[in-house]
Protein backbone atom coordinates (compact mmCIF):
# COMPACT_ATOMS: atom_id res chain seq x y z
CA UNK A 1 0.00 0.00 0.00
CA UNK A 2 3.33 2.36 0.37
CA UNK A 3 4.92 1.87 -2.92
CA UNK A 4 0.85 2.29 -4.36
CA UNK A 5 0.77 5.80 -2.16
CA UNK A 6 4.05 6.92 -3.39
CA UNK A 7 3.13 6.13 -7.05
CA UNK A 8 0.08 7.91 -6.70
CA UNK A 9 2.37 11.16 -5.81
CA UNK A 10 4.64 10.79 -7.82
CA UNK A 11 2.11 10.39 -10.96
CA UNK A 12 -0.07 13.47 -9.17
CA UNK A 13 3.22 15.42 -8.85
CA UNK A 14 4.18 15.21 -12.63
CA UNK A 15 0.18 16.06 -14.30
CA UNK A 16 -0.16 19.33 -11.57
CA UNK A 17 3.62 20.16 -12.52
CA UNK A 18 2.58 20.06 -16.34
CA UNK A 19 -0.63 21.27 -15.52
CA UNK A 20 0.45 24.39 -13.89
CA UNK A 21 3.50 24.85 -16.20
CA UNK A 22 1.10 24.82 -19.71
CA UNK A 23 -0.93 27.68 -17.75
CA UNK A 24 2.30 29.75 -17.35
CA UNK A 25 1.78 29.95 -13.73
CA UNK A 26 5.18 31.94 -11.87
CA UNK A 27 7.53 29.66 -9.91
CA UNK A 28 6.33 30.67 -6.41
CA UNK A 29 2.78 30.41 -7.42
CA UNK A 30 3.83 27.03 -8.92
CA UNK A 31 5.37 25.45 -5.71
CA UNK A 32 2.10 26.87 -3.87
CA UNK A 33 -0.06 25.21 -6.13
CA UNK A 34 1.07 22.23 -6.34
CA UNK A 35 2.06 21.70 -2.30
CA UNK A 36 -1.48 22.54 -2.07
CA UNK A 37 -2.74 19.59 -4.10
CA UNK A 38 -0.77 17.09 -3.13
CA UNK A 39 -1.47 18.00 0.79
CA UNK A 40 -5.09 17.95 -0.03
CA UNK A 41 -4.38 14.07 -2.24
CA UNK A 42 -2.37 12.94 0.56
CA UNK A 43 -5.03 13.86 3.39
CA UNK A 44 -7.09 11.71 1.17
CA UNK A 45 -5.35 8.83 0.63
CA UNK A 46 -4.08 8.50 4.23
CA UNK A 47 -7.56 7.93 5.23
CA UNK A 48 -7.94 5.18 2.44
CA UNK A 49 -4.93 3.47 3.49
CA UNK A 50 -4.95 4.28 7.37
CA UNK A 51 -8.80 5.23 9.10
CA UNK A 52 -7.20 4.95 12.34
CA UNK A 53 -3.98 6.92 11.59
CA UNK A 54 -6.45 9.44 10.27
CA UNK A 55 -8.71 9.42 12.80
CA UNK A 56 -5.74 10.03 15.60
CA UNK A 57 -4.15 13.11 13.21
CA UNK A 58 -7.62 14.80 13.01
CA UNK A 59 -8.18 14.45 17.02
CA UNK A 60 -4.98 16.33 16.84
CA UNK A 61 -5.91 18.91 15.05
CA UNK A 62 -9.09 19.21 17.44
CA UNK A 63 -7.42 19.35 20.83
CA UNK A 64 -4.77 21.47 19.43
CA UNK A 65 -7.55 24.00 19.59
CA UNK A 66 -7.83 23.58 23.36
CA UNK A 67 -6.26 25.05 25.90
CA UNK A 68 -6.08 24.08 29.64
CA UNK A 69 -3.90 25.00 32.79
CA UNK A 70 -2.72 22.69 35.34
CA UNK A 71 -2.66 23.51 38.85
CA UNK A 72 -0.71 22.10 41.39
CA UNK A 73 -1.52 22.21 45.12
CA UNK A 74 -0.32 25.85 45.74
CA UNK A 75 -1.75 27.51 42.52
CA UNK A 76 -5.19 25.92 43.33
CA UNK A 77 -5.23 27.69 46.55
CA UNK A 78 -4.53 30.77 44.76
CA UNK A 79 -6.54 30.87 42.06
CA UNK A 80 -9.45 29.79 43.73
CA UNK A 81 -10.42 31.50 46.94
CA UNK A 82 -12.48 30.29 49.90
CA UNK A 83 -16.25 29.66 48.99
CA UNK A 84 -16.02 28.77 44.88
CA UNK A 85 -17.00 25.56 44.15
CA UNK A 86 -13.53 24.77 42.73
CA UNK A 87 -11.59 25.60 46.25
CA UNK A 88 -14.46 23.53 48.30
CA UNK A 89 -14.06 20.23 46.27
CA UNK A 90 -10.35 20.39 46.48
CA UNK A 91 -10.59 21.09 50.35
CA UNK A 92 -12.61 17.91 50.64
CA UNK A 93 -10.70 15.85 48.33
CA UNK A 94 -7.16 16.92 49.93
CA UNK A 95 -8.85 16.96 53.43
CA UNK A 96 -9.40 13.06 53.18
CA UNK A 97 -5.63 12.46 52.43
CA UNK A 98 -4.40 14.22 55.61
CA UNK A 99 -6.81 13.12 58.01
CA UNK A 100 -5.66 12.06 60.74
CA UNK A 101 -8.54 10.59 62.69
CA UNK A 102 -8.92 7.68 59.56
CA UNK A 103 -6.03 6.92 57.40
CA UNK A 104 -6.68 7.37 53.81
CA UNK A 105 -5.59 3.96 52.12
CA UNK A 106 -4.19 5.17 49.25
CA UNK A 107 -1.15 6.23 51.12
CA UNK A 108 0.74 7.12 47.55
CA UNK A 109 -1.65 9.71 47.06
CA UNK A 110 -1.62 11.44 50.60
CA UNK A 111 2.40 11.34 49.58
CA UNK A 112 1.96 13.01 46.48
CA UNK A 113 0.00 15.76 47.98
CA UNK A 114 2.21 16.26 50.98
CA UNK A 115 5.38 16.68 48.28
CA UNK A 116 3.34 18.73 45.69
CA UNK A 117 3.28 16.32 42.98
CA UNK A 118 -0.43 16.37 42.16
CA UNK A 119 -2.00 17.95 39.51
CA UNK A 120 -5.79 19.20 39.33
CA UNK A 121 -7.94 20.69 36.33
CA UNK A 122 -11.63 21.41 37.33
CA UNK A 123 -13.72 20.86 34.92
CA UNK A 124 -17.25 22.64 33.95
CA UNK A 125 -19.74 20.39 34.14
CA UNK A 126 -19.91 16.67 35.30
CA UNK A 127 -21.39 15.33 32.23
CA UNK A 128 -18.40 14.06 30.89
CA UNK A 129 -19.78 13.08 27.85
CA UNK A 130 -20.66 16.05 26.62
CA UNK A 131 -17.88 16.26 23.79
CA UNK A 132 -17.04 20.30 24.93
CA UNK A 133 -16.31 19.16 28.45
CA UNK A 134 -14.62 15.67 27.18
CA UNK A 135 -11.90 17.86 24.84
CA UNK A 136 -11.23 19.76 27.79
CA UNK A 137 -10.13 16.65 29.60
CA UNK A 138 -8.59 14.80 27.39
CA UNK A 139 -6.57 17.95 26.40
CA UNK A 140 -5.57 18.05 29.94
CA UNK A 141 -4.39 14.95 29.98
CA UNK A 142 -2.01 15.25 26.46
CA UNK A 143 -0.71 18.47 28.85
CA UNK A 144 -0.11 16.38 31.96
CA UNK A 145 1.89 13.69 29.68
CA UNK A 146 4.22 16.50 28.60
CA UNK A 147 5.26 17.19 32.56
CA UNK A 148 4.51 14.24 34.49
CA UNK A 149 8.15 12.98 33.98
CA UNK A 150 9.39 16.08 35.96
CA UNK A 151 6.33 16.17 38.82
CA UNK A 152 7.97 13.45 40.91
CA UNK A 153 7.15 9.90 42.17
CA UNK A 154 3.67 9.57 43.51
CA UNK A 155 1.97 11.70 40.71
CA UNK A 156 -1.84 11.80 39.96
CA UNK A 157 -3.87 14.45 37.77
CA UNK A 158 -6.75 14.91 38.98
CA UNK A 159 -9.96 15.91 37.32
CA UNK A 160 -12.72 17.56 39.39
CA UNK A 161 -16.41 18.50 37.75
CA UNK A 162 -18.80 20.62 40.04
CA UNK A 163 -20.73 19.65 42.90
CA UNK A 164 -24.11 18.03 41.44
CA UNK A 165 -27.47 19.55 41.22
CA UNK A 166 -29.90 18.67 44.21
CA UNK A 167 -32.24 18.18 41.32
CA UNK A 168 -30.50 16.03 39.26
CA UNK A 169 -28.43 13.41 41.47
CA UNK A 170 -27.04 9.89 39.79
CA UNK A 171 -26.75 6.69 41.58
CA UNK A 172 -23.77 4.73 42.08
CA UNK A 173 -24.60 3.07 38.31
CA UNK A 174 -25.56 6.24 36.56
CA UNK A 175 -21.79 7.69 37.34
CA UNK A 176 -20.29 4.51 36.37
CA UNK A 177 -22.29 4.34 32.75
CA UNK A 178 -21.37 7.99 32.50
CA UNK A 179 -17.75 7.24 33.39
CA UNK A 180 -17.42 4.79 30.41
CA UNK A 181 -18.99 7.59 28.14
CA UNK A 182 -15.77 9.35 28.96
CA UNK A 183 -13.76 6.93 28.10
CA UNK A 184 -15.23 6.49 25.00
CA UNK A 185 -15.13 9.76 24.12
CA UNK A 186 -11.25 9.94 24.72
CA UNK A 187 -11.06 7.30 22.73
CA UNK A 188 -12.77 9.12 19.75
CA UNK A 189 -10.17 11.95 20.81
CA UNK A 190 -7.19 10.26 21.25
CA UNK A 191 -4.42 11.62 19.15
CA UNK A 192 -2.40 8.34 18.69
CA UNK A 193 -3.50 5.19 17.44
CA UNK A 194 -4.34 2.29 19.85
CA UNK A 195 -1.54 0.21 20.31
CA UNK A 196 -1.05 -3.01 18.53
CA UNK A 197 -0.05 -4.70 21.90
CA UNK A 198 -3.36 -4.29 23.57
CA UNK A 199 -6.35 -5.83 22.98
CA UNK A 200 -9.93 -4.23 22.31
CA UNK A 201 -11.76 -6.46 24.06
CA UNK A 202 -12.42 -4.90 27.32
CA UNK A 203 -13.11 -7.86 28.64
CA UNK A 204 -9.22 -9.20 28.21
CA UNK A 205 -7.21 -9.71 30.93
CA UNK A 206 -4.52 -7.32 29.07
CA UNK A 207 -7.07 -5.05 28.18
CA UNK A 208 -6.68 -1.45 29.52
CA UNK A 209 -7.10 2.16 28.99
CA UNK A 210 -5.14 3.88 26.30
CA UNK A 211 -4.55 7.21 25.55
CA UNK A 212 -2.12 9.67 24.11
CA UNK A 213 0.35 6.53 23.51
CA UNK A 214 -0.10 5.54 26.88
CA UNK A 215 -1.44 3.03 29.07
CA UNK A 216 -4.01 4.46 31.41
CA UNK A 217 -5.66 3.79 34.90
CA UNK A 218 -8.06 5.42 36.96
CA UNK A 219 -9.92 5.64 39.98
CA UNK A 220 -12.72 7.19 40.38
CA UNK A 221 -15.02 8.95 43.08
CA UNK A 222 -18.34 9.78 43.34
CA UNK A 223 -20.89 11.51 45.55
CA UNK A 224 -23.61 8.38 45.45
CA UNK A 225 -20.41 5.86 46.78
CA UNK A 226 -21.46 5.74 50.48
CA UNK A 227 -20.34 2.57 52.10
CA UNK A 228 -17.32 2.35 49.85
CA UNK A 229 -15.57 5.20 51.52
CA UNK A 230 -12.41 5.22 49.73
CA UNK A 231 -14.59 5.66 46.30
CA UNK A 232 -16.70 9.09 48.10
CA UNK A 233 -16.02 12.69 47.38
CA UNK A 234 -18.84 15.38 47.00
CA UNK A 235 -17.99 15.82 43.67
CA UNK A 236 -17.33 13.36 40.89
CA UNK A 237 -13.55 13.25 40.48
CA UNK A 238 -11.61 10.89 38.01
CA UNK A 239 -7.71 10.20 39.70
CA UNK A 240 -5.69 9.46 36.41
CA UNK A 241 -2.24 7.51 36.31
CA UNK A 242 -0.25 6.06 33.26
CA UNK A 243 0.59 2.92 34.38
CA UNK A 244 4.12 3.68 33.92
CA UNK A 245 3.85 5.02 37.62
CA UNK A 246 2.74 1.84 38.85
CA UNK A 247 6.35 0.47 37.07
CA UNK A 248 8.45 3.06 38.97
CA UNK A 249 7.04 2.45 42.07
CA UNK A 250 6.43 -1.32 42.28
CA UNK A 251 9.33 -2.23 40.75
CA UNK A 252 10.72 -4.34 43.90
CA UNK A 253 7.97 -7.39 43.26
CA UNK A 254 8.70 -7.99 47.36
CA UNK A 255 7.84 -4.30 47.92
CA UNK A 256 4.40 -4.48 45.69
CA UNK A 257 3.61 -7.35 47.83
CA UNK A 258 3.90 -5.81 51.28
CA UNK A 259 2.64 -2.59 49.57
CA UNK A 260 -0.15 -4.23 48.74
CA UNK A 261 -1.21 -5.89 51.39
CA UNK A 262 -1.11 -2.48 53.18
CA UNK A 263 -3.29 -0.84 51.14
CA UNK A 264 -6.05 -2.96 51.32
CA UNK A 265 -5.60 -3.79 54.95
CA UNK A 266 -6.47 0.31 55.29
CA UNK A 267 -9.40 -0.14 52.93
CA UNK A 268 -10.75 -2.94 54.93
CA UNK A 269 -10.40 -0.45 58.20
CA UNK A 270 -11.70 3.01 56.28
CA UNK A 271 -14.76 1.46 54.30
CA UNK A 272 -17.76 0.29 55.66
CA UNK A 273 -17.60 -2.94 53.09
CA UNK A 274 -14.30 -5.43 52.80
CA UNK A 275 -12.12 -4.23 49.36
CA UNK A 276 -13.10 -5.08 46.43
CA UNK A 277 -12.55 -8.87 44.77
CA UNK A 278 -11.51 -7.17 41.59
CA UNK A 279 -8.77 -5.42 42.38
CA UNK A 280 -5.79 -7.10 41.34
CA UNK A 281 -2.72 -6.59 40.03
CA UNK A 282 -2.71 -6.07 35.73
CA UNK A 283 -3.17 -8.99 33.82
CA UNK A 284 -3.81 -11.27 36.33
CA UNK A 285 -6.12 -14.30 35.18
CA UNK A 286 -9.52 -14.05 36.16
CA UNK A 287 -9.17 -10.11 36.43
CA UNK A 288 -8.94 -7.23 33.96
CA UNK A 289 -8.50 -3.46 33.83
CA UNK A 290 -12.27 -2.66 33.41
CA UNK A 291 -13.50 -3.58 36.46
CA UNK A 292 -11.20 -1.88 38.47
CA UNK A 293 -11.46 1.84 37.17
CA UNK A 294 -14.79 2.23 38.67
CA UNK A 295 -15.86 0.10 41.87
CA UNK A 296 -19.62 -0.23 42.90
CA UNK A 297 -20.71 0.32 46.34
CA UNK A 298 -20.96 -3.18 46.79
CA UNK A 299 -18.77 -5.69 46.15
CA UNK A 300 -20.43 -6.86 42.84
CA UNK A 301 -18.41 -6.79 39.62
CA UNK A 302 -18.69 -2.73 37.28
CA UNK A 303 -19.00 -5.21 33.85
CA UNK A 304 -17.88 -2.77 31.13
CA UNK A 305 -20.77 -1.85 29.19
CA UNK A 306 -18.79 -1.84 25.93
CA UNK A 307 -17.63 -4.85 24.78
CA UNK A 308 -15.23 -2.64 22.82
CA UNK A 309 -14.32 1.16 23.06
CA UNK A 310 -13.79 1.39 19.69
CA UNK A 311 -17.12 -0.27 18.17
CA UNK A 312 -18.47 2.01 20.86
CA UNK A 313 -16.93 5.17 19.32
CA UNK A 314 -17.62 4.44 15.86
CA UNK A 315 -21.31 4.09 16.06
CA UNK A 316 -21.22 8.11 16.49
CA UNK A 317 -18.34 9.45 15.21
CA UNK A 318 -17.07 13.13 15.90
CA UNK A 319 -14.36 13.49 13.54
Amino acid sequence: MESFGAMMVTHSFTFFLGLSISKGQKIPDLVTFILSCLSLLYSHLARYVSPESHRAAKAAQILDQVTVKLLDRYEVEETYPVGTWQRQAYDDFTGALIAKDKIFPCIYGTKGYKANELDFLFLDSENLDDLDIAKVAAKSIVEYHKVLQSRGRNISLVLMCPPPSPTATRTVEEYHQLFWSFLKRLRQLDPKPWPTKVPHDTSDRQWCMNFDGLEAFFAVLTPAHKQRRSRSAPNFAMVYQPRLVFDVIFKDARYRESATKTVRGLVDKYDQIPHSPDISDYAVEGTTESRQYFLLDRNEPAVCPYESLDAAAKKEPVI
